[in-house]
């Protein structure tokens, strides 16, 4: 593949000690600060600015007005060298912001991810890969979102929170407790279970029989006499992988995982 010629606009402003890829596109207007680095063929929007420390992968695309790697929204920080690292081939849309951690540490968005128009990423957060975050969606600091995981419009997680990889939080969704891996997970005050993503876990190429053990896993879990702690434990020994992901993030959840809704 023929690689362009990196290509500044004359308004743009990139600061001596930032660091530009090959076939980087940096639109009018946008700011670049001493200590980024920005991948190959990586695209720049116009208005986007990204602070010192801030670390992107490959073919990148930043959407205008975004505010990449600015200082945390943390009474505690005191001016640490704390950084933000974004992965390749995200697509982040307009308005989009991503603070950078505290106490030294790491603030991380993997690889594909999609951050739709004014959605955020709070400080020392992991958002692993391929996560989608429609407009507006929030993942306050410390929290961790899995792999392949959906946040609707509009929804947020709890500082120190965690959602499971291939769980869909519903519009709206205010995740005060942990989403358990391959759930859909709706309302808030309390957020609560609905039921499994089987429409995620098939797009994602899981088999008939890896769905069923799924499926079948999480009503025992949120339908045990004695509640879902209970119901994780019993599944310590099943022979599916996914399973066992399943009971071991319910058991080792900090915050407790969310109950079941009645629907469920």
């Amino acid at each position: 593949m023929e690689t362009k010629e990196t290509a500044v606009h004359p308004t743009a402003v990139v600061m001596p000690g930032a660091e530009l890829g090959q076939g980087v596109e940096v639109g009018p207007y946008v700011v670049i600060e001493p200590g980024v680095v920005v991948g190959d063929r990586c695209r720049i929007h116009p208005f986007a600015r990204l602070c010192g420390r801030t670390q992107i992968g490959v073919e990148t695309t930043v959407g205008s007005g975004s505010v990449l790697g600015s200082d945390p929204q943390d009474k505690a920080y005191t001016g640490e060298s704390t950084s933000v690292e974004i992965g390749s081939q995200c697509i982040l849309h307009e308005y989009v912001t991503i603070h950078r951690a505290t106490e030294e540490g790491v603030t991380r968005v993997g690889n594909g991810v999609v951050m739709m128009t004014g959605s955020h990423v709070g400080h020392n957060a992991t958002v692993e890969d391929q996560v989608v975050m429609v407009n507006q969606s929030a993942v306050a600091g410390h929290a961790r979102v899995g792999e392949r995981a959906f946040l609707s419009m509009g929804s947020a997680v709890h500082q120190f929170g965690q959602i499971g990889r291939l769980t869909l939080i519903g519009g709206g969704c205010m995740v005060t407790q942990d989403a358990p891996p391959f759930s859909i997970v709706v309302g808030n005050y309390p957020v609560v279970w609905r039921g499994p993503n089987a429409v995620g876990l098939k797009r994602a190429g899981f088999s008939d029989e890896k769905r069923s053990a799924i499926r079948h896993a999480l009503f025992a879990i949120f339908r045990h006499s004695d509640g879902t702690q209970a119901g994780a434990s019993a599944l310590l020994d099943h022979k599916v992988p996914e399973v066992l992901e399943l009971a071991r993030f319910v058991l080792d959840s900090p915050r407790g995982v969310c109950a079941a809704s009645r629907k469920a």
